[in-house]
């Protein structure tokens, strides 16, 4: 069976100075395009409730090119997909969202450009992308790959606070999936302590990168409280922190990527929970731990890795209760709501239980019901 999936390859970018300046310009203008027109969507609807559309938009920049000259050094490709982007976030308006934000260029700035023309070209063997206006760029990544297979959709050039340059290639490939009959089920119980239990048994701890880094992240924000901003040593100590925030995050996805390949290659059927993290971070208690142990993110790898590979994925109702229900008589053990209690012992059938455990085979158990009618379904259908 062939599908098609969209998969992007990021690759860390090596520019010379004059294609570091042509970036930032490209940057800038972006940025200008997307403040500028955010400016007047935003001026036109509070006073006339009209809307003015992405096309508009763009036949105006032939005007606006003629008011601000600089805008034609840049790939013209980049200033539309600017545009495109507002559209999108500026319809968040319209679904309860608010009004997007004016970009600033003190954050992580990126621009997009469109494959045309082969104007994107990857070649791996000499290390080298080829992008519109900067010409060939050195890159480094990806030291098994030979070559990217596939349609190149796009290319999204990123500079990070630290001053480093990325590229993120979107690509369309077509792959040869084979079925699968399912012979495994698991299911996993997220939480803080252990970041993925499953009903086999095995934990994956929390590594908690926050806390490895807290105190340093600390001490030079407190310094830098004390410079004089846009100062040179100002700069240098953003930049200082902006690395460390850099090693959280990519500490962060390579646990996650770890753990989530590790089910994948094991499981064919994987059962989570439904959880609703915006409303359980409102807890200050529990909000930095559970953004560290980035629940999202796993589920959402999950997701997509299991689509790749044909295989199965079942979320269970939020309002569940796995933890409190003994996967033996099906009791409901009420005392187990308080969090401090990580073993009990079932008030009904008397067996004992790793609270973790017990939740994540409760979750196994509800995920092959709905796997069974599924089948069941789709048989009778």
């Amino acid at each position: 069976m062939f599908m098609k999936i969209y998969k992007a390859y990021k690759f860390k970018l090596y520019p010379n100075n004059d294609q570091k300046e042509l970036i930032n310009k490209t940057l800038g203008c972006t940025r200008f395009i997307y403040n500028h027109y955010l400016s007047k969507k935003k001026r036109l609807y509070e006073e006339l409730k009209t809307k003015v559309s992405c096309y508009e938009c763009i036949k105006d920049l032939t005007n606006l090119g003629k008011e601000y000259p600089w805008l034609k050094e840049v790939d013209s490709m980049s200033l539309r997909c600017a545009l495109f982007d507002l559209e999108d976030a500026f319809n968040g308006l319209f679904k309860g969202k608010g009004y997007p934000n004016f970009k600033n260029k003190e954050k992580k700035n990126s621009y997009r450009t469109n494959y045309i023309n082969d104007n994107i070209r990857i070649d791996l063997a000499n290390k080298v992308i080829r992008l519109p206006k900067l010409k060939d760029v050195e890159i480094r990544g990806y030291r098994n790959l030979n070559n990217v297979n596939g349609r190149i959709i796009n290319a999204t050039i990123s500079k990070e606070p630290t001053g480093k340059y990325y590229v993120s290639v979107l690509v369309e490939e077509e792959r040869d999936i084979k079925e699968i009959t399912p012979s495994k089920i698991v299911g996993l119980d997220l939480g803080i302590k252990d970041v993925v239990t499953t009903s086999d048994g095995e934990k994956y701890k929390n590594e908690k990168v926050i806390k490895k880094y807290e105190r340093r992240i600390i001490r030079l924000q407190r310094q830098l409280s004390k410079k004089v901003k846009k100062s040179n040593n100002y700069i240098k100590l953003r930049k200082k922190i902006a690395l460390l925030y850099s090693k959280i995050s990519n500490a962060r996805k390579h646990n996650v990527h770890t753990i989530t390949n590790t089910i994948i290659k094991e499981y064919d059927i994987i059962v989570t929970e439904t959880l609703k993290i915006k409303n359980m971070i409102k807890n200050h208690r529990l909000a930095k731990s559970i953004m560290d142990v980035t629940w999202y993110e796993i589920i959402r790898q999950l997701e997509y890795k299991t689509k790749w590979s044909n295989k199965n994925m079942y979320k269970i109702d939020s309002y569940y209760p796995s933890s409190k229900k003994c996967n033996v008589c099906g009791h409901i053990n009420k005392r187990v709501s308080d969090l401090r209690i990580r073993e009990f012992e079932c008030e009904e059938c008397g067996n004992y239980h790793d609270r973790d455990i017990n939740a994540s085979i409760n979750i196994m158990i509800q995920g092959l019901e709905m796997h069974i009618n599924k089948i069941t379904k789709e048989y009778n259908n």
